[in-house]
């Protein structure tokens, strides 16, 4: 689906009005897990898609790496990014040494896979050791709640939660994709099973600056989470140990 709609998909992203989600809830708490890591580090943007990450990581002064499994969106991030390094590849075997990294960074990628074993034993693989692994995902609450506008306030119903099931969701018309339900017991269990430590837990919501500019979607991401992200620590014992 990503490499079909890549372009109206980047067109997407680049668009203020059409890229609130990303813009004003997921972007912010990536820059707040990774604002104090210093410049000078090896940076790899898991699942990278067009390269949005890209510009804001390089301005920062990172040695910027990119992988994504559509062709055509790393075609897009090579043409707007080209001081970064980007490679057609699957997340679970990015085509780097043990230890190349300090710093792996991926935006809303994970609720794609069912099992996050492989996903967080190659970035365990990928990072040096105290290397951090930042990455944002949906909300486990907001995988099982419905939330629903009634005419004059949203209204969200909770749905089963303790399972690991595929929901389907339409991001642009046509461009139907799906996606694995993880608790928040199932994400922390499988980072500590593969060396890593949880430093920060963030929780996306609409800052009041918004409120004038986007009241609708000021009102449904203040009251109701969406997205979440963590910092992790890759441990000094999981150094050379194989994961």
């Amino acid at each position: 689906m990503y490499d079909r709609f890549a372009t109206h998909y980047h067109e997407k992203r680049s668009s203020e009005e059409d890229s609130t989600w990303n813009r004003y809830l997921d972007q912010p708490m990536i820059r707040d897990l990774v604002h104090d890591q210093p410049a000078g580090l090896k940076v790899l943007d898991l699942g990278c898609g067009s390269g949005m990450l890209a510009p804001w990581l390089t301005s920062r002064g990172y040695d910027v790496c990119g992988v994504d499994f559509s062709e055509n969106l790393i075609a897009i991030a090579r043409t707007t990014n080209p001081s970064a390094h980007f490679a057609v590849a699957d997340i679970k075997h990015a085509p780097f040494a043990d230890g190349t990294f300090d710093l792996v960074v991926s935006g809303l990628v994970m609720h794609y896979e069912q099992d996050l074993g492989p996903p967080f034993a190659e970035v365990s693989r990928l990072l040096k050791a105290g290397g951090r692994f930042v990455f944002t995902m949906h909300h486990p609450m907001d995988e099982v709640t419905d939330v629903e506008w009634n005419g004059s306030d949203y209204v969200a119903t909770m749905n089963p939660y303790f399972h690991n099931k595929e929901y389907r969701w339409t991001m642009l018309e046509g461009m139907e994709l799906v996606s694995y339900h993880h608790t928040f017991e199932c994400i922390s269990e499988h980072l500590s099973e593969h060396g890593f430590v949880i430093e920060r837990i963030k929780e996306s919501r609409a800052s009041e600056e918004l409120k004038q500019r986007f009241p609708d979607f000021y009102r449904r991401t203040s009251n109701y989470p969406s997205f979440c992200g963590f910092r992790a620590r890759k441990t000094e014992a999981a150094a050379g140990k194989v994961i």
